[in-house]
């Protein structure tokens, strides 16, 4: 059982590959975004936009990540606010922005991230305005 008294700054490790992703991804590396995931990955993306569906494996998971700096012609920001983690999952708080034309993105979201020996296996997303995810994104 965890020491409840225990340091709170001592961060459990797979909280450091979640804010890894979410560091290279803001820097556009997607070498070492990749290097975050295993080889059997896959990333659940919920609602009805085109990038909606399962992406499995990194090519799938790559492309997801390309499409969505294209779509957000170069605006998109996803701010992790937090990370939660445990030796099997963290989850991802974050906040998200991006202008497209006349269309604006700002949502709140949780990532729900099944992490194994370090490299992330599955993420699930969840957004405080999917109707506004899939408008803008479509």
């Amino acid at each position: 059982m965890p020491d409840i008294n225990s340091d709170p700054r001592q961060e459990h490790p797979n909280a450091g590959v979640v804010r890894q992703l979410y560091s290279a991804f803001a820097q556009g590396d997607l070498k070492t975004a990749r290097d975050c995931f295993a080889d059997d990955a896959v990333w659940h993306v919920p609602g009805r936009s085109p990038l909606a569906g399962d992406h499995r494996g990194w090519e799938e998971i790559g492309d997801y990540l390309r499409k969505l700096v294209e779509l957000g012609r170069g605006t998109l920001r996803a701010e992790l606010t937090d990370v939660l983690a445990n030796d099997q999952y963290a989850v991802a708080l974050q906040h998200t922005t991006a202008r497209r034309g006349s269309k604006g993105l700002d949502v709140t979201a949780c990532q729900v991230v099944r992490i194994r020996d370090g490299r992330i296996l599955e993420m699930q997303g969840y957004y405080s305005d999917q109707y506004g995810i899939d408008d803008f994104f479509s």
